[in-house]
């Protein structure tokens, strides 16, 4: 059956406002997590009763949108950000890339929330570092390290008070910067030792930290960190989890600036999991590195003249 043109008119308005919409909702579940998480570092150190309620449905809430193959919360944890570390935000973005890797390990949906509420847990303990140590630009000491390789053991005491219900949720923080090989800290546990959500936990911290910037270093180019990953990470995560990183974040992982064959740059703003080479991307300026005013987006995997040719970094020119 045939549609009045007045309604064939008003769709794509109405498909704009509802995309709008969803916008606004997924950066409220952004937003929000990183308050609550906000609060329970506050509660802790404050010495006040830890209630989680309201951040398991919010982190549920954002598995649900992740596990629906919606990006926008993927390209939010992959902005930039401060160059200082913030934990609120850090454990978001961290339990952002932990559900995508769960994704492409093939996790079963309904443990994603679980897995989520855990990596927006996992560094509780950095709260009792001292300022001065994440903030510094140069290399620490030796005393400042082992400082720093004792935050695990803070987070586990910090989220027993959450009573035996939650025991798991501790031994995540205590045991997320332990490795397969023994290499980690700081029981030096091995394989099966270790909980499997510390171990995705790991690596989704590792790539969250080294994909934003530092106060000791520059944020690293997403292609190149997941290229490393792979390359030099091997012996302390399983094959497993490494497969995860690709599947779930994609070759090209979304936040990421590559150069097409037409020598434009573009943004990766979303995945094509049955096309990881081909992603859809945000075309933000051309050869020179100008304009365009109003940046277009294309699916590579339904435009088959456009292909990229190489991750890079980019800076806008200024005038």
């Amino acid at each position: 059956m045939g549609s009045e043109p007045g309604e064939r008119a008003a769709r794509p308005a109405e498909a704009a406002a509802k995309t709008q919409d969803t916008d606004r909702a997924e950066s409220f579940h952004y937003q929000a997590a990183q308050q609550e998480v906000a609060r329970v570092l506050d509660a802790i150190g404050n010495g006040l009763p830890l209630a989680i309620g309201t951040l398991q449905r919010i982190v549920a809430g954002m598995a649900r949108t992740l596990a629906g193959g919606d990006d926008r919360l993927l390209l939010q944890a992959s902005e930039s950000g401060p160059v200082h570390i913030d934990l609120p935000r850090h454990m978001v973005n961290t339990a952002i890339f932990a559900i995508k890797i769960a994704q492409g390990m093939g996790c079963q949906e309904e443990e994603l929330p679980w897995l989520g509420l855990a990596a927006c847990l996992h560094d509780v303990g950095m709260l009792v570092l001292p300022k001065r140590i994440l903030d510094k630009p140069e290399p620490l000491s030796d005393e400042e390290r082992v400082l720093l390789q004792r935050h695990p053991e803070k987070g586990f005491r910090a989220l027993q008070a959450l009573g035996s219900e939650f025991e798991w949720l501790a031994n995540v923080a205590l045991q997320e910067h332990e490795r397969e090989d023994g290499s980690g800290y700081p029981r030096s546990l091995k394989g099966e030792e270790i909980h499997e959500y510390a171990k995705i936990v790991g690596l989704a911290d590792m790539y969250e930290a080294l994909t934003h910037p530092r106060p000791h270093r520059k944020m690293r180019v997403a292609f190149d960190v997941v290229k490393e990953l792979i390359g030099t990470e091997r012996q302390r995560f399983p094959d497993r989890l490494l497969k995860g990183l690709i599947r779930g974040l994609s070759t090209f992982p979304v936040g990421s600036y590559i150069r097409l064959n037409s020598m434009e740059f573009g943004r990766i703003v979303g995945t094509n999991p049955a096309f990881p080479l081909r992603p859809v991307v945000e075309i933000i300026a051309g050869s020179t590195g100008q304009g365009p005013e109003s940046p277009r987006r294309v699916d590579l995997s339904a435009n088959t003249l456009l292909y990229i040719t190489e991750a890079c970094s980019f800076e806008r020119p200024t005038n």
